[in-house]
């Protein structure tokens, strides 16, 4: 049997320390990452055209921005938008206030944001 000197065996014990807490971290990465990713849904063409279709067209939108999670659109005709098919693309809800369209998604709305505004 191999007999390993206490300083030896201080060591060992560190390094197999290290290990674990490396595993660790690697695993809480993941698992991070994974979480985060959680939900979101790619921004298709299809959904994109229905948006802008729907906010009354390019030429109706005004400005977007992202309002606490929430797109908020400025239109400048708000009886072109059609806040009924809105709805079901923003089943958690469609807010109008003035001349602002307020869509709260269940993933992240800064995706649509950008693509919104690329195609102003």
């Amino acid at each position: 049997m191999l007999l390993l000197s206490t300083t030896q065996k201080y060591v060992f014990i560190i390094v197999a320390i290290l290990a674990v807490v490396l595993i660790a971290c690697i695993i809480a990465t993941v698992v991070l990452i994974k979480k985060k990713n959680k939900g979101h849904v790619k921004v298709d063409e299809e959904f994109m055209q229905n948006i802008m279709a729907w906010l009354g067209g390019k030429e109706n939108i005004a400005s977007a921005s992202v309002d606490n999670a929430r797109l908020k659109v400025e239109v400048r005709n708000l009886d072109l938008v059609m806040a009924d098919k809105l709805h079901t693309l923003s089943e958690k809800g469609v807010f109008i206030t003035g001349n602002n369209v307020k869509l709260l998604f269940k993933y992240d709305s800064k995706l649509i944001e950008k693509e919104i505004s690329k195609r102003l």
